[in-house]
C-alpha cells in the first residue's frame, strides 16, 4: 500500500492566539479544530473525524475568514479524506473487513468532495482487495455461502476477475452444488484459469466416478471418469475408466485408460489384474499380437496361469 502523502503535520496541536480572530465563533471553530488534532495524534479516528467534520462546518458558516482561519480550513479538507483512509487500512490490518471497506468508502467520498484524487484512488482500490480477503478467510473457515457472496460482491468491482470465479467454483464445490460449480469453474476458464478449474472439475467428475465405481454402477463410472479425465488426466481417473469399460464392454476406451495407468511405473497393485484386461481387451479387438504380448506378461501368476496357457497355447496360438 503507498504512504500516505503527510498532511497530518499541520494537524499538530497548536495553541492558537484567539486574540488574533474576531469573536467567539471563530474561537470555538479553533478548538473544534485542536479537538481533532489532539485525536488524531492520539489515534482515535473517530474523534478525530468528528471533530474535522464539526470543525468545517463551523468554518464555512462564518463566511469570509482571515489568512489563518482560511488556512486551517484548507488544512481540515486535506487531511480528513486521509484520517478515512488511515483508519481504514488500520481496520483492514485488523481484519474488521466491514468497518474497513465503510471507512473507505467514505475516503473515496471525501476525496471527491474535497477534491483529493490521490487518496480517492488509493482508497478505490484497496476495497475491492478487501473484500477479495474477507472471501477468502470465509473460504478457509468453511463458510462457503458467506464466501460466495464475498466473491459475487468482488465480481462486481471486476466483472472479469477469474479468481473470483475460481473460488465460487471452489465453495460451490464444496457445497455439491454441481450446476453452479461447473457454471463458475466454466468461466474461470474462459477468463484465463484453465489449469486450475481444470483441475478442481476433474477432481469433482473423479469422486462421483469412484462413489459409482464402488457402488458396482459401472455405466455411471464410466461417464464420470471419462468427463473426469477430459478436464484433467490422473492415474485414478484412467483406474476406474479402463476398468468400468472393461465390464461395459467399450474396449476402444478401456485400452488407452488401462495402458495409461500401467505407464506410471512398477509400483501397481495387482498388476498382472490390469495386464490379463489389456490382453482380452487387444483379443476382443482382434489384435492378436498385442494379445499375446499381454498375455505372456501375466501367464506367471497363478492366479491366471491356466486360463493363459490356455489362451496363449490354443486360441490365439501365439508364437
Amino acid at each position: 500500500m503507498k504512504k500516505i502523502r503527510t498532511f497530518f503535520a499541520v494537524c499538530v496541536l497548536s495553541i492558537f492566539s484567539f486574540a488574533t480572530m474576531n469573536g467567539q465563533d471563530i474561537a470555538a471553530a479553533m478548538e473544534t479544530y485542536n479537538a481533532g488534532a489532539t485525536a488524531l495524534n492520539a489515534s482515535n479516528y473517530t474523534l478525530a473525524i468528528e471533530s474535522f467534520n464539526k470543525a468545517i462546518k463551523m468554518f464555512e458558516s462564518l463566511g469570509e475568514l482571515d489568512e489563518q482561519g482560511t488556512s486551517t480550513l484548507k488544512s481540515c479538507k486535506e487531511v480528513l479524506p486521509q484520517i478515512y483512509l488511515r483508519y481504514g487500512k488500520e481496520l483492514a490490518a485488523k481484519k474488521e473487513y466491514g468497518n474497513a471497506i465503510a471507512q473507505l468508502d467514505k475516503a473515496v467520498e471525501i476525496a471527491k468532495t474535497y477534491i483529493n484524487p490521490e487518496v480517492g484512488k488509493e482508497a478505490g482500490e484497496l476495497i475491492p482487495q478487501l473484500v477479495m480477503a474477507e472471501a477468502n478467510d470465509n473460504l478457509n473457515l468453511g463458510l462457503f455461502n458467506e464466501a460466495i457472496a464475498g466473491y459475487n460482491k468482488a465480481l462486481t468491482y471486476n466483472p472479469n476477475d477469474s479468481d473470483a470465479y475460481l473460488r465460487i467454483g471452489m465453495a460451490q464445490t464444496k457445497l455439491n452444488n454441481e450446476d453452479a460449480a461447473v457454471a463458475a469453474l466454466t468461466k474461470a476458464i474462459e477468463l484465463g484459469e484453465k489449469q486450475d478449474a481444470s483441475k478442481l472439475l476433474s477432481t469433482m467428475y473423479l469422486k462421483k466416478a469412484a462413489n459409482a465405481f464402488s457402488a458396482k454402477n459401472n455405466a455411471e463410472a464410466f461417464a464420470m471418469a471419462k468427463k473426469s479425465n477430459q478436464y484433467f488426466e490422473t492415474v485414478q481417473g484412467n483406474q476406474i475408466l479402463g476398468l468400468s469399460a472393461m465390464q461395459l464392454k467399450k474396449y476402444d476406451d478401456a485400452i488407452p485408460a488401462l495402458e495409461a495407468y500401467l505407464a506410471q511405473g512398477d509400483n501397481i497393485k495387482n498388476k498382472t489384474s490390469y495386464l490379463f484386461n489389456l490382453a482380452a481387451a487387444y483379443e476382443a479387438k482382434g489384435n492378436n499380437a498385442k494379445a499375446c504380448g499381454y498375455y505372456k506378461q501375466v501367464v506367471s501368476d497363478p492366479k491366471y496361469k491356466a486360463a493363459v496357457e490356455y489362451k496363449i497355447n490354443n486360441v490365439l496360438k501365439c508364437k
